[in-house]
């Protein structure tokens, strides 16, 4: 039985579970106690609780602006491009040469018919190799070199910085003024493409048919020898020269690095280089490596790669030119336009003030929190929000954010953002006229969204008895109140006044004596209990089929439980929860909440659960229990760097949680959240579930950089390959949380 119906690869069949123990009594003398302490760190709890915040800094965060010929480029089809040392970028797009002046392009006058551009490190400032010679930029104009080669395709050169042409006519240098070095004709070199000078009479050649050097006192074309472990294929593309002694050939087998002699070392997958076939190469002045492709652009630093495609990074997947720049930053050309990939210097709190004013800037349904639907790809002028099953679980969670927020800073628009949701979260539960039923979602007859309500479930829309004009959604899930109990007790502790905590008690005591009146399930409008609305000990113990269900499912009824009595003070509340755990096994039953090859989705599920029943629970053996099964829980989760499921663990146990993994995936997640297409699975270097391969099914052992997948909520599965629609924005809660969670329990600066 699978939770909820998810779509997500789930790996392997969920069996038969069983408790490994039957009854057990936890109290503080018992043996068991004392196992779990040591399991757990307990005896270290008053150390790590004085642990320091981990140190956040500043970081660079990558961002991209996108150019074409609404910005004044001659055309949208790239064909070079040049940083000159004082900072001017030059385009040609095979015809036109342009230069960005502020925020616009400006055609030059000059060279026309431009194939290649290059910034000299003495001399001219730009040289660009048109069909009537070269054109050196200087002086703030363009002129004219006389005897030089007609037609260049390529630029580079020499060490020292004197520079050399490739060209239909051969090989040339720009030494007082230009000379041919040798022709390009030979018997075997076909489709010359880029040159790299290793000294006044040395030159390598790379062609479709290899890559060739210059040689001998009489000078012919030697071409160097493909074999394993050297030079990996006859079809260069590029060479560049990395630092004085070792240069980089590129070709549609990979990547070579050579000394030219004897010294050859290749990158293909298992080196980590995404794409094989590539097209480009460009060296960046801090020694980094800048890849193009057909499939998109590589950044090489040394110790990681990282792979930027689709129209997050870049106008069109096909590189056509790169110009890496003094200040970090990269030129890449397309067929489509001009990306500028740079970096912005950021501290979390000031990304943290970005994603609010991204948030608040988008028109919100009512006060609930979903993503953004788009009309157009990437166009978010006329966006409108979703109506979604889980309106009430996100609106929570965004509450909580902002109650963390409101905690850490005294903000008051904090305080308002929290309390304006949290009404509407509180409206869930009356629109219905049912007393403690909560809605997944509503919406008005005058909405846009109204005519589409019925698209997946229309049998589950209802006329609100008590709100005219508005319908409510019911079949609400054990999801909804996971994010329900959660966002209550957030706000209550944080941010409430003596007002709102009355009208958030309230409405947590009518659904928590729903809950309790009908046998521990949620019972609908129908008078069923809702598909996974299900606590009860008859179907967690005692019904096979809801056997894998009873880890999580016992686990979020006490920590509801425990929810309610901290804010109601009903003893009706502690006598169930106490029953559940004495009579039912609950607290044991906890220990298996974890359910290997589950779906994501019961990842947010558990941590939403464990948190407040690790906040509230104060009697050590059943602490004991509970962190158990958080630590059991989280152990899988850490190669994710999930900052949300880190924090808790940290918040719960005071245990280290990897917030240095944490915080790096909050510094790599893009500033635009943007639901682009994001393909990964024509990679070479990728690792899979050998498990799961076995079964025909592709999932990554490890998650990519937020830098390379698709964003997606916290629920949602991290290791697979593609997704994304370029037609929605995700919501900022998914950062805003697990940063303010961190800053509230310091675990992060």
């Amino acid at each position: 039985m699978l939770r909820r119906g998810n779509s997500e690869i789930v790996g392997q069949r969920l069996g038969r579970l069983g408790t490994a123990v039957d009854v057990v009594r936890c109290t503080a003398k018992s043996s068991l106690l004392f196992f779990f302490l040591a399991c757990n760190g307990w005896s270290d709890a008053a150390e790590n609780a004085s642990r320091p915040a981990f140190p956040t800094g500043t970081h660079l965060q990558l961002v991209r602006t996108f150019y074409d010929t609404a910005d004044g480029l001659p055309s949208q089809d790239i064909r070079a491009v040049t940083v000159t040392r004082s900072g001017a970028v030059f385009v040609a797009d095979g015809y036109d040469v342009a230069r960005l002046d502020g925020e616009r392009w400006v055609k030059e006058t000059g060279p026309a018919d431009v194939a290649a551009l290059f910034a000299p490190t003495q001399g001219p400032e730009a040289l660009a190799g048109a069909t009537n010679g070269v054109w050196g930029f200087a002086n703030h104009s363009w002129e004219h070199e006389a005897g030089s080669p007609e037609g260049a395709i390529a630029f580079a050169a020499e060490p020292d910085g004197t520079p050399w042409a490739l060209a239909p006519s051969g090989v040339w240098r720009r030494a007082n003024g230009w000379t041919r070095v040798h022709t390009v004709e030979d018997d075997q070199m076909f489709g010359p493409r880029d040159l790299l000078p290793t000294g006044p009479d040395d030159v390598l050649v790379a062609s479709e048919t290899g890559l060739y050097g210059l040689m001998g006192k009489r000078k012919y074309w030697l071409a160097f020898e493909i074999r394993p472990g050297g030079f990996l294929s006859a079809s260069t593309q590029a060479v560049e020269r990395l630092d004085r002694d070792h240069f980089l050939v590129v070709t549609d087998k990979g990547l070579n690095l050579s000394n030219g002699k004897r010294g050859w070392h290749s990158f293909s997958g298992k080196e980590g280089l995404p794409i094989l076939d590539l097209t480009g190469v460009a060296v960046a002045p801090d020694g980094s490596v800048w890849l193009g492709s057909d499939e998109g652009i590589i950044h090489w630093t040394g110790t990681r790669w990282t792979y930027l495609a689709g129209q997050r990074w870049l106008p069109d997947n096909r590189v056509t030119a790169m110009a890496p720049a003094r200040d970090g930053s990269i030129w890449v050309g397309t067929q489509a336009g001009l990306a500028h990939l740079n970096h912005r210097k950021l501290t979390l709190e000031e990304k943290a003030a970005h994603y609010q004013e991204q948030f608040e800037s988008r028109s919100r349904r009512h006060g609930y929190v979903g993503e953004m639907q788009l009309a157009e790809a990437g166009v978010l002028e006329g966006a409108q929000q979703e109506i979604s099953d889980n309106d009430g679980l996100r609106t929570a969670l965004y509450i909580a954010a902002q109650s963390y927020r409101y905690a850490v800073t005294a903000a008051p628009e904090a305080k308002a953002q929290a309390w304006r949701s949290m009404q509407s979260l509180l409206r869930l539960e009356t629109i219905t006229g049912i007393s403690g039923f909560p809605a997944r979602a509503i919406c008005h007859v005058d909405e846009p969204q109204f005519a589409q309500r019925s698209l997946r479930s229309s049998s589950e829309w209802h006329e609100s008895p008590v709100e005219k004009d508005w319908y409510w959604k019911g079949e609400t899930s054990s999801d909804e109140l996971d994010g329900h109990y959660f966002g209550w007790y957030v706000f209550y502790e944080l941010a409430a006044n003596d007002d709102e905590k009355l009208a958030v008690r309230a409405v947590v005591k009518r659904v928590t004596d729903h809950i309790l009146d009908h046998g521990y399930y949620l019972v609908d409008i129908d008078g069923k209990p809702t598909t996974w609305g299900v606590w009860a000990p008859e179907k967690l113990n005692d019904d096979p089929i809801w056997w894998p269900e009873r880890g999580l499912n016992s686990l979020e009824i006490l920590s509801h439980l425990k929810v309610a009595h901290h804010i109601v003070a009903d003893p009706r509340y502690e006598r169930a929860y106490n029953e559940l755990i004495q009579k039912h096994n609950y607290a044991i039953n906890t220990l298996h909440a974890k359910v290997p090859g589950a779906v994501s989705h019961d990842d947010q599920l558990l941590f939403l659960s464990y948190y407040p029943l690790l906040q509230l629970e104060k009697e050590p053996g059943l602490r004991a229990i509970f962190t158990s099964s958080l630590k059991r829980t989280w152990q899988p989760e850490r190669v994710e760097g999930n900052p949300l499921w880190n924090f808790i663990y940290g918040a719960s146990t005071r245990e280290p949680c990897d917030a240095e993994a944490a915080v790096e995936s909050l510094r790599e997640m893009p500033l635009d959240l943007i639901i682009w297409k994001i393909r990964n699975s024509h990679r070479a270097d990728l690792k899979f579930d050998p498990v799961l391969q076995r079964q025909g099914i592709k999932q990554l052992v490890a998650p990519l950089s937020w830098t390379e997948r698709v964003i997606h909520k916290w629920d949602k599965n991290p290791y697979v390959l593609d997704g994304g629609s370029d037609l929605g924005e995700g919501d900022p809660t998914i950062w805003l949380l697990p940063y303010w969670m961190g800053r509230y329990h310091k675990i992060i600066e």
